[in-house]
């Protein structure tokens, strides 16, 4: 038990970095969908709307959803006790990775 707990205190350090990698693997698989969606809400729209609306979404949206996500994400990983931590980092990277294969992300 000891070498996770060795392993967990290597790691740790870098929680804030590892929850912005997972939420930015996150919207990266997820982007296609929300983009779509997004799409399909203003498609009738006038084009400076549909343009003003993907500007926002690109240049505002993402990046305020990531920032406030992976400070979620750092606050809930870092409660965790080590095993946990090492287990749901390794899980969540995992699942990110075949839900991107899955998705015939490319």
């Amino acid at each position: 038990m000891s070498l996770i707990v060795e392993l967990a205190g290597y790691v740790r350090p870098y929680t804030r970095e590892i929850a912005i990698a997972l939420i930015a693997t996150f919207l990266v698989v997820a982007g296609g969908a929300i983009n779509n969606m997004v799409r399909g809400l203003v498609r009738t729209q006038p084009v400076w709307l549909r343009i003003t609306v993907f500007i926002l979404l690109f240049a505002f949206g993402y990046g305020i959803l990531a920032v406030w996500l992976a400070g979620l994400l750092q606050g809930y990983l870092r409660g965790l006790s080590a095993g946990m931590f090492l287990l749901q980092v390794s899980a969540g990277f995992v699942v990110f990775g075949v839900w991107a294969e899955r998705s015939g992300w490319r």
